[in-house]
């Protein structure tokens, strides 16, 4: 298990990485390049992340076997081609959503195969889900990613046209994201899952690295493809949290639909929307440390209050 230093030292090497390749990619130009832009964003948030999960330790295995494996080899890596293709097709491009429709219908299913709940692992029926059951859920896990990821796209190109170079509005939702992955990572840990959460931290570091970096771009942003990203790697950790540890249901859908509040009515600018979305991050998060307390001192009779060591320890 990583020491804090690790960890701190992958999210730095994720901000950093993913920063520097959209500067590279686009800061470096006089005149616009969205496309460009666009495209660096892609490929500088997944090249941090898989670097900061690399110095974690967090090295998925070939062919993918676990839920961890699918996310980093399969999941993350396709949506990655579709983000870079909408980023040279452009926004209105409709094979782009119809192609993020056929993730947001195939990532529960991916990172759920060979489980017990899809697969007889124990013999002829075993599994834990009937047919109809699987159905309902993997139907109501794409819907919810289908309606969440459309509706924060939608909200981003609203407000783009009106940020200004060097103003936060126009970044507000990613950064928004930024923060529910942080929120979801460190829930999913405290919820008994140590390395499925430490997955979302170099995501989280990565998403405020192109945040940062989008700041210092003379031209309006467009984060359509880091924000697609974040969006499914905030669905996907949420997913193994809740079916793989045990991330409660009701922090999940706090940390998840809580992104949906990004579009109450506009009001004090961009930062009320960062605020807001804070809100069911910090109860997830309190709900998920009051759950652990509770669990270790069930273990652990007159055991002092759980420390942070104790909670990376926790999902060992």
């Amino acid at each position: 298990m990583p020491d804090p230093k690790l960890i701190l030292e992958a999210i730095a090497a994720a901000g950093l990485t993913a920063a520097a390749v959209l500067l590279l990619c686009a800061g470096l130009w006089r005149s616009p390049r969205p496309k460009l832009a666009s495209a660096g964003s892609v490929v500088g948030l997944s090249l941090g992340m898989f670097i900061g999960c690399w110095w974690i330790g967090l090295r998925p295995h070939w062919p993918p076997q676990e839920d961890q494996d699918r996310l980093l080899f399969l999941l993350l890596p396709i949506l990655a081609g579709i983000e870079l293709v909408a980023a040279v097709a452009g926004r209105s491009g409709w094979l782009v959503w119809l192609l993020r429709f056929g993730i947001a219908a195939s990532a529960a299913p991916i990172l759920l195969y060979h489980s017990s709940y899809l697969t007889d692992l124990a013999g002829p029926g075993t599994r834990e889900w009937t047919p109809t059951q699987t159905w309902m859920i993997l139907g109501g896990l794409a819907a919810a990613l289908a309606g969440v990821w459309m509706a924060l796209v939608l909200l981003a190109r609203r407000i783009a046209p009106a940020a200004e170079p060097g103003k936060s509005k126009g970044h507000s939702v990613l950064f928004a994201v930024a923060i529910a992955v942080a929120g979801a990572a460190i829930t999913i840990m405290l919820s008994g899952y140590a390395s499925g959460g430490e997955i979302g931290l170099p995501l989280a570091a990565a998403l405020a690295g192109i945040v940062a970096a989008s700041l210092a771009l003379r031209q309006p942003f467009p984060g359509e493809g880091a924000l697609s990203l974040g969006i499914v790697g905030l669905f996907a950790l949420l997913v193994i949290g809740r079916f793989f540890g045990q991330l409660a249901t009701a922090h999940g859908a706090l940390l998840f639909f809580g992104l949906l509040l990004c579009w109450l009515p506009e009001l004090p600018r961009g930062l009320a929307r960062v605020v807001l979305v804070t809100v069911p991050v910090a109860v997830a998060l309190a709900l998920a440390q009051h759950k652990f307390a509770e669990d270790s001192g069930r273990t652990s009779s007159g055991a002092p209050e759980p420390s942070i060591q104790d909670y990376l320890d926790f999902g060992k």
